[in-house]
């Protein structure tokens, strides 16, 4: 256990005997009359470069952004000062986004494979021989009867792509045949949000916070809300003195930044939450703001329990999970948990905050259950300080033609039949193990987006046989803008416009509690021939004789501009939009304790709405799709297949709330720490702990791989941005020093790290930020496609050089080791997500 106060002290005794510095009154006098951000000159002519507000698209974050012209280049990119959301900041990876309009591998023509699949023999050819052949295919998979063997994969792609793709495009043609990459990263903890808020977002108040608490989150450096959530973080840590816990088996910069890093285990999140929740428990301690928030918990069988009998359920649940169990498993001292679950209790309020440390392992979602078990019972939920329901936009958007038809799918989107008990979001990333498998069917047209399946996915080498296998995949297409390690793979490449090129909308989580709407525009137009791949969608449509009833992507955003009621009457629409970028209501309150919001009786008096006595939900059996209000009423709404669709409230003593409301599973609106969908799946109702089989059976001098992230890359898709690989070019594997003797490595060593995929070589770094028994490796690097700065490699009709710059490279040019290629491709078996902190390896010198 490392605190933060101990290197505080020491700095501090520095400081005292250092003089103030001359001026430094007069300098900050001075900056108070500096002017507002959102301009930006020339540093040649002195003259002010045309602003042109935007939004961020390097990492799930979506900032707001603005980006700054001058003779038809852009040449800077920063966060938009207007933004509640990141309060004008911007990280590495968004100012670097000019790296990829300019890139010297970008795609910028139509490419077709001439040679043997992955051969890497390529012909350039025109839009219109692309899109003409890719349509007569499409049209006659559904003249044939069979839309759904068009498959469309796609990774993190903007608010609008979402709708105007999955939600108008797709179901038109008639395909829903449809994975995206949430398996990878963030199912876990979102089938547990739905398992008990109902909602899949959620959002960390740190700007009322006392005390946070950290389970496996590096949000100083990677957050799907990274930047809006970061920048508060570190004002709530300087300026307020709030204290915060990391748990961790790394020392990440979060747990470099918190008082306290507490070094545990791979996997055992859960069993140290489950023992924090023992203690508050046996303590008492959730007396006062969780005994009050009890009322909206579900914590046994019977939805219409007491308080009391909840409380004697959880603590018979409990009891077993104390700190000193706990402690045998994850290696954290018992009085440690004690003292931190006292702590934490008590500061109110606090913030219980997590991810993919804690959650992408065999435990991803009990652990994010009990993480939201602790939460509740302290009283820290939807409350200021707390972990709130997360505030985004509500665009509406055009929805396409009436006459839709139903849309069919392939069943090789959940995995095998056995796969995960509760797959909501999909398991995507066992897709090309259920394409080769053949048993569901298999896609005749498979085309990817915004995504690198041979890189991202674990078992890389089982990917590119399959990618490259013309009868299991008869033809695929890459929609990029770089030739990357699946590209190299396709049958086809559409070269896709960057961010910087394109429309869109977006819809990111507010740390605020307040909406924040934004959309992105074009700062200078594509590339040589690239095409936002929306723009290449509606093209497509028009082809195969489908009227969506917009002809562009600029199109769409700005009938929803007009649609969106708070967009059309308060930010001035389309043309307000284009103007500022940014929007918020300024008089718009937090919306915090949603879930007490009482529920109008004229809601309960609509047409279709019934009641159920055994949950106390009022829901809407018309809304839901069941057939008539006599089968409604005699299955019930537990027992009605999408009867969450039509959730209007929850009756609690009388009083009908709007509550949690069910968002993908026919929970209740109680905040379910006891879940009946689990239930009904044979699994424990209430968040337990089972240890990773894996973990049970290693050997003497095992060890456990896991990955990790660094805040200037973004997974697979920013290597090639010589910006950020000149800040962050290192691709050790760290090793605690006490697992390096048992091997002999020294700092520096080429090292093999073998699995039972395989074995792959890298460098060790021997330090004390990793835990003895646990080796991490960062999860961007070792690219062997995607360009001369990622890879070494040039990109078919690629620059011949990229002079200057390539001049200039000073840093390590060895792409590093990837470690996909020893990882398997295995699922949490409850959401299905991806466990990539469970692998065991043997490591040897090299």
């Amino acid at each position: 256990m490392v605190k933060r106060r101990d290197f505080l002290k020491l700095g501090a005794a520095a400081a005292a005997g250092a003089p103030v510095l001359a001026g430094t009154q007069a300098r900050a006098k001075e900056s108070e009359t500096l002017m507002r951000g959102g301009a930006d000159y020339s540093y040649q002519s002195g003259s002010e470069r045309e602003a042109i507000p935007t939004a961020c698209a390097m990492c799930a974050s979506r900032c707001a952004a603005i980006g700054y012209v001058e003779n038809g280049y852009v040449l800077k990119v920063e966060g938009n000062p207007d933004s509640q959301r990141t309060l004008g900041a911007m990280c590495a990876k968004g100012q670097a986004g000019i790296n990829q309009v300019y890139d010297p591998d970008r795609i910028l023509r139509p490419m077709r494979r001439v040679g043997k699949r992955g051969e890497g023999k390529w012909e350039q050819i025109s839009w219109d021989e692309a899109l003409n052949d890719l349509a007569g295919r499409l049209g006659k998979l559904r003249d044939d009867g069979h839309p759904e063997k068009f498959m469309f994969h796609h990774g993190w792609i903007s608010a609008s792509a979402e709708r105007l793709i999955n939600r108008v495009f797709l179901p038109a043609y008639g395909t829903a045949t449809i994975a995206n990459n949430s398996c990878l990263g963030q199912s876990a903890r979102r089938t547990a949000h739905e398992l008990t808020w109902g909602g899949n977002t959620d959002s960390w108040d740190f700007d009322k916070t006392r005390y946070v608490l950290n389970f496996g989150s590096n949000v100083m450096e990677a957050d799907t809300n990274h930047v809006a959530l970061a920048r508060r973080l570190s004002f709530a840590l300087t300026d307020r003195n709030v204290k915060m816990v990391t748990f961790d088996v790394r020392l990440s910069n979060t747990a470099a930044m918190s008082d306290q890093w507490i070094q545990i285990m791979p996997g055992t999140d859960g069993a140290v939450v489950l023992a924090m929740c023992n203690v508050v428990m046996v303590e008492g301690l959730y007396s006062g703001r969780g005994e009050e928030f009890l009322q909206f918990v579900r914590a046994t069988e019977n939805p219409h329990a007491t308080t009391a009998e909840k409380i004697a359920a959880l603590k018979a649940h409990l009891a077993e999970f104390t700190p000193e169990w706990a402690e045998q498993i994850s290696g954290v001292d018992a009085d440690v948990i004690r003292e931190i679950a006292i702590e934490f209790a008590t500061a109110g309020p606090a913030c219980l905050i997590s991810s993919r440390g804690a959650s992408a392992q065999y435990n991803g979602v009990e652990t994010e259950r009990a993480i939201q078990m602790l939460a509740a019972l302290t009283g820290n939920i939807d409350n200021p300080g707390g972990r709130c329901v997360g505030a985004a936009p509500n665009w509406v958007y055009p929805t396409g033609p009436e006459n839709k038809p139903e849309p069919r799918r392939l069943e090789i989107l959940n995995g095998a039949p056995d796969a995960a008990a509760l797959p909501m979001f999909g398991i995507g990333h066992q897709a090309l193990r259920m394409i080769k498998d053949g048993a569901a069917g298999r896609p005749e047209i498979y085309l990817w987006y915004n995504y690198n399946p041979a890189f991202s996915n674990a078992g890389i080498q089982e990917n590119i046989d399959i990618l490259k296998d013309e009868s299991l995949l008869p033809f695929t297409v890459a929609v990029t803008p770089f030739y990357d390690e699946s590209a190299a793979l396709a049958d086809l490449i559409l070269p896709d416009a960057v961010y910087l090129e394109t429309f869109d909308f977006e819809d990111g989580i507010s740390p605020t509690q307040v909406p924040e709407y934004y959309i992105r525009q074009p700062v200078v137009s594509p590339q040589g021939e690239a095409k936002d791949f929306k723009d290449v969608c509606c093209d497509l449509a028009n082809r195969i004789g489908l009227s969506l009833g917009f002809e562009t992507a600029e199109e769409f955003v700005e009938q929803s501009c007009k649609l969106t009621p708070i967009i059309k009457s308060k930010a001035g629409g389309f043309s307000g939009m284009l103007k500022r970028g940014v929007w918020h209501d300024r008089d718009a309150a937090p919306a915090y304790y949603s879930y007490k919001k009482i529920v109008p009786k004229e809601a309960l008096q609509e047409d279709g709405v019934i009641f159920d006595e055994e949950t106390g939900v009022y829901w809407n059996w018309k809304t839901a799709g069941a057939s008539s209000e006599i089968e409604a009423l005699a299955a019930g709404y537990q027992h009605t297949v999408g009867a969450f669709r039509g959730y209007v409230g929850q009756s609690i003593r009388g009083t009908v709330y709007e509550c949690f409301k069910p968002d993908r599973a026919n929970k209740t609106g109680y905040f379910e720490l006891y879940s009946a969908s689990l239930r009904a799946k044979g699994r424990s109702p209430m968040p337990t702990f089972a240890t990773t089989p894996e973990h049970q059976e290693m050997a003497s001098g095992d060890m456990i791989l896991t990955s990790f992230r660094v805040n200037v890359q973004t997974l697979s898709r920013t290597q090639n941005c010589r910006w950020l690989d000149e800040i962050s070019d290192d691709q050790s594997v760290w090793i605690n020093p006490a697992s390096a003797r048992l091997f002999s490595i020294a700092d520096g060593d080429q090292i093999k790290i073998k699995s039972g995929l395989g074995e792959i070589e890298a460098t060790a770094k021997v330090t004390e930020n990793v835990i003895p028994g646990v080796v991490a490796m960062p999860g961007h690097g070792g690219h062997w496609e995607y360009g001369r700065y990622a890879s070494g490699e040039k990109a078919p009709f690629g620059l011949e050089n990229d002079l200057p710059y390539e001049k200039h490279i000073w840093w390590n040019r060895d792409s590093g080791t990837h470690p996909n290629w020893i990882i398997d491709n295995t699922a949490e078996p409850i959401s299905g997500q991806q466990r990539w902190m469970d692998t065991v390896v043997s490591v040897r010198k090299a």
